[in-house]
C-alpha cells in the first residue's frame, strides 16, 4: 500500500493545508490500512472507490478540512472534515451547519465499540477541529462514514405526495443494487453489474447528499474529477473485475499492460524528470545499489544503474545486470538480444568524440519513435544529468547514435537491443502508430511534463 500511496500521489507532499503534522507515507499507509480492516473495506472496488471519493474530497490527501468557498459548510463550526469530509446538520433556519449531528454520531459509535471512554464521546462535538488535525480521526471518521453512517435511502415508504412517491419509484428502479445500502457496500454493485458509471454515480450523489427530487441531475460536487480519479485507481490497482471475483488468476507478465519495467521507469519521470541530478542525489544512490555500485554519489554515470533499477522495481522485477553503471552490460547473462519494443533496452559502447575514444558507452529505454521512421525515442537516466526523454537515437543503416555537445559532435555504437532473460514479448508491446510523435514535446506531453527543450544533447556522462 504505501508505495502504491507514493505511486498514486506521485511524490511523498501530504497534508499540505499544514493542519496534520504528521506528513509521512509510512503513518498514513498505517492508518488506511487499519481503517480498512475496522470497517470492513476490503476488495478492490471497495478501496478504488472509496479512494477515487478522497481524492475528490481533500485532492488526494492534501487538506484535512472543506476550505472556504460559496457553500455553508466550508464556514460553519461543523464545516466539512476528515477524508471525506465528515459535516454537521443545518440549523432550523438553515443558514449554518452548526448542529453537531454526525460529529456526536461519531464520537458515540467509538465509545459504544470501547475506542473511546464513555466520558469522552463528546470530544468532537466540543472540538471538531480533531478530525481534521489528528490522522488517526481524520481517516477513521471517512472509515466510519464510508461504511456505516452514509447510507442510500430504500425510498419504500409512502411520501404522503403522489409526485415525491413517483422521484422514489425511479430511483428504486434505476439503482436496485443500490438503494438502502451504505457507501461501501454500494461498491460492491459495482461488480455485480455492467453499468458501473452508474453506481458511482449513485454513490457520489449519496455522499454530497441526493435530495429526493433529483433523478439523473445535477451531476455530484466534482464528478469529472471523481470520474478521472476511477479511471487512475482501476489502471494502478490493475483492477480486473473477474480477478476481483476470484474466477482468474492475475497474470503480470502475460497480461494486458506492456513491458513491466516501463511503467516503473515513467513514473520515476513523472516524479523526477525534469530535476537535474543534484536535486535527487538520495534517489540516484538508490539506483547505483541496484546497479551493484552501492555507496557511490551522483557523480557517477548512472544511466545503467537507473535500468537496473527500473528492472528490479518493476512488478514482477527482472533480474539486474548490476552494470557496475559503466553501460558495458551487453552480454550480461541476465539480458537477451532482441528486435526493438516498447521497453527494450538499447546498448551503446565505443563512444568517440572527432574520432578519438571518449567514454564507455550509454543506455536507454525505448520509449517510441518520431514520424521520420529513423529517430527512436529513449527514456533514459543521465541524459543531460536528468530523467528525461531524447530523440536523438538515429540509426541510419550504420547503427551509431549521434548528438553534439558543446559543438562537438559525438558517437555512439549501438551494440544491439536486449530485453531481460525470459522475457516473451507480447503483440502490445511491439511498436504501432501510438508509439509515434510528430516532436519530442508531444511525447513530453503524453507524460504529463513541462515542454522541453531537447536540442542541447546528452550530457558527457
Amino acid at each position: 500500500m504505501e508505495q502504491l500511496l507514493i505511486h498514486m500521489n506521485g511524490n511523498t507532499k501530504l497534508w499540505t493545508d499544514g493542519l496534520i503534522n504528521d506528513n509521512s507515507v509510512k503513518s498514513l499507509t498505517r492508518e488506511l490500512n487499519q481503517m480498512f480492516r475496522r470497517y470492513g473495506i476490503n476488495t478492490c472496488i471497495q478501496k478504488i472507490t472509496f479512494l477515487a471519493q478522497v481524492n475528490a474530497e481533500t485532492g488526494f490527501f492534501k487538506l484535512s478540512q472543506e476550505k472556504p468557498s460559496k457553500y455553508k459548510s466550508s464556514t460553519s463550526f461543523y464545516k466539512g472534515r476528515g477524508l471525506i469530509q465528515l459535516t454537521g446538520n443545518l440549523n432550523k433556519d438553515g443558514t449554518a451547519y452548526s448542529v453537531p449531528g454526525p460529529y456526536e454520531k461519531y464520537g458515540k459509535y467509538l465509545a459504544d465499540n470501547g475506542y473511546l471512554k464513555k466520558e469522552e464521546e463528546g470530544i468532537f462535538i466540543s472540538d471538531p477541529d480533531l478530525i481534521s488535525k489528528d490522522l488517526h480521526y481524520a481517516i477513521d471518521s471517512a472509515g466510519w462514514e464510508w461504511s456505516i453512517e452514509k447510507k442510500a435511502l430504500s425510498y419504500i415508504r409512502d411520501y404522503g405526495d403522489k409526485e415525491k412517491n413517483a422521484y422514489a419509484k425511479w430511483k428504486r428502479d434505476t439503482f436496485p443494487k443500490g438503494v438502502g445500502k451504505s457507501l461501501d457496500d454500494i461498491a460492491l454493485a459495482y461488480e455485480e453489474t455492467i453499468e458501473e458509471e452508474k453506481y458511482f454515480w449513485f454513490q457520489s450523489k449519496i455522499l454530497n447528499g441526493y435530495l429526493l427530487t433529483h433523478k439523473d441531475k445535477p451531476d455530484p460536487h466534482g464528478w469529472e474529477k471523481r470520474k478521472e480519479g476511477l479511471r487512475k485507481l482501476k489502471t494502478w490497482f490493475k483492477y480486473d473485475k473477474a480477478v476481483c471475483r476470484g474466477e482468474k488468476e492475475l497474470e503480470f507478465i502475460s497480461g494486458k499492460g506492456r513491458a513491466p519495467w516501463m511503467e516503473t521507469a515513467i513514473q520515476e519521470i513523472i516524479n523526477y524528470g525534469g530535476k537535474h541530478e543534484k536535486a535527487i542525489d538520495k534517489r540516484i544512490r538508490e539506483y547505483h545499489k541496484a546497479g551493484g555500485i552501492s555507496g557511490s554519489d551522483s557523480g557517477v554515470p548512472w544511466c545503467a544503474s537507473f535500468v537496473s533499477w527500473c528492472l528490479e522495481n518493476s512488478t514482477p522485477k527482472f533480474e539486474s545486470p548490476h552494470s557496475a553503471s559503466s553501460s558495458m552490460f551487453f552480454n550480461h547473462s541476465a539480458l537477451e538480444p532482441c528486435e526493438a519494443f516498447f521497453g527494450t533496452i538499447a546498448v551503446f559502447s565505443d563512444c568517440y568524440s572527432n574520432g578519438k575514444m571518449k567514454g564507455s558507452g550509454h543506455i536507454t529505454l525505448v520509449y517510441g519513435k518520431l514520424l521520420d521512421k529513423n529517430t527512436y525515442i529513449g527514456l533514459v537516466g543521465n541524459q543531460g544529468n536528468m530523467i528525461t526523454l531524447s530523440p536523438n537515437y538515429k540509426f541510419d543503416g550504420s547503427t551509431f547514435y549521434s548528438y553534439t555537445e558543446k559543438g562537438i559532435k559525438i558517437y555512439k555504437k549501438l551494440r544491439g537491443f536486449f530485453k531481460p532473460k525470459g522475457y516473451v514479448i507480447k503483440e502490445e508491446d511491439k511498436l504501432n502508430k501510438n508509439d509515434e510523435y510528430a516532436t519530442i514535446n508531444e511525447a513530453n506531453k503524453k507524460l504529463n511534463q513541462k515542454t522541453q527543450d531537447t536540442s542541447k544533447g546528452e550530457s558527457s556522462r
